[in-house]
């Protein structure tokens, strides 16, 4: 009688505490979601940037439920690194050959969706030089050996019948400064240049060989995550990931305001300069953060056959939509995309 007694009263007390704290409510699971992100940017160009400023001041991530600390890091392998250890929760960079590349070295790295599905250079030449024909012979400046925009210059010569490697000579010249300095002293007949750069060299008299946005379906402005932030914070980055497809619909949608909103962000730079670049890469951006697989395994491809990464490697080590595609049912359930 007294054990049955004391199983009655130990079931009682159980029912009582199950019903005083209801186990994994919720609430409770929102508990152990993260409020506050930190997310590293490596540029501040307005197409790398803007989605996220609109999100910020239309109150998208507010909206989410969180607050976001941007931190600015110099360079897709520095980012990477940031990621890797824990000092960021995601990023924001340009060009898929960072991810791929540590990916291949078993980095818990992941992308994650992507602002821009095209490429978002523009071709600018010397003043003597007009078509992709004239380049024949000549120099093109690139960032580096290997970097995105040699990767970006040897795919749009070869689809133009040149041949990367006989035809032209790819100079690695670094940064924006020293590019322009080249193109401007004679010593390139052309280079890659990002909209706000193009925009000012066209105002120079420098012509424009192509926009690269218009013919390369090439994610340049990709966003990366660890896995286990994917895996532990599900809710986290599923909210993430919606105010930004809101930043990026309001950007595609109304280029007044966004501009707009970039300037009351802090972003800087000459209204007309700006208004200009934005006629050249809003067209680029994707309306929902769906990653052009192609444009990525195109990489990959180009890894693989210069030995840099294995060629076990595979696409599907390297994207991780999983969170996207509930983002975006989400946001279909609640009317907010199509």
């Amino acid at each position: 009688m007294e054990r049955q007694n004391l199983k009655a009263s130990l079931y009682f007390l159980l029912v009582l505490f199950l019903s005083l704290f209801p186990a994994l409510s919720p609430r409770q699971a929102d508990a152990q979601e993260k409020k506050v992100l930190r997310v590293a940017f490596v540029s501040l160009s307005w197409h790398q940037e803007l989605p996220f400023r609109a999100a910020r001041v239309k109150g998208y991530f507010k909206e989410q439920g969180l607050t976001i600390e941007p931190i600015l890091i110099r360079g897709g392998p520095a980012a990477i690194a940031a990621l890797a250890s824990g000092d960021v929760d995601f990023g924001s960079i340009g060009g898929a050959q960072a991810p791929i590349r540590s990916r291949a070295r078993g980095l818990d790295v992941y992308i994650i969706g992507s602002l821009s599905n095209r490429v978002n250079y523009t071709m600018i030449g010397a003043k003597s030089v007009r078509s992709v024909d004239d380049l024949k012979g000549k120099i093109i400046g690139v960032t580096g050996a290997g970097a995105f925009s040699d990767f970006v210059v040897r795919v749009y010569l070869k689809n133009n019948g040149l041949d990367p490697d006989k035809d032209v000579i790819l100079r690695p010249l670094g940064g924006t400064v020293l590019r322009v300095s080249a193109l401007e002293k004679g010593i390139i007949a052309a280079a890659p240049f990002s909209a706000e750069e193009a925009v000012g060299l066209l105002k120079k008299g420098f012509p424009m060989i192509s926009n690269l946005s218009e013919t390369l379906t090439i994610p340049q402005s990709i966003l990366i995550a660890r896995g286990e932030v994917l895996e532990k914070y599900p809710e986290t980055a599923k909210r993430f990931l919606k105010a930004i497809i809101q930043g990026l619909r309001f950007v595609r949608s109304n280029k007044k305001e966004a501009l707009q909103a970039g300037y009351d962000s802090g972003l800087k730079g000459d209204p007309d300069i700006v208004s200009r670049a934005y006629d050249l890469y809003a067209a680029a951006y994707t309306p929902d953060l769906s990653v052009a697989a192609e444009g990525i395994q195109l990489m990959l491809d180009e890894d693989i056959r210069t030995g840099i990464v294995d060629k076990k490697m595979t696409l599907d080590k390297v994207i991780n939509e999983r969170v996207l595609k509930k983002a975006q049912e989400e946001l279909k359930s609640e009317g907010r995309l199509k």
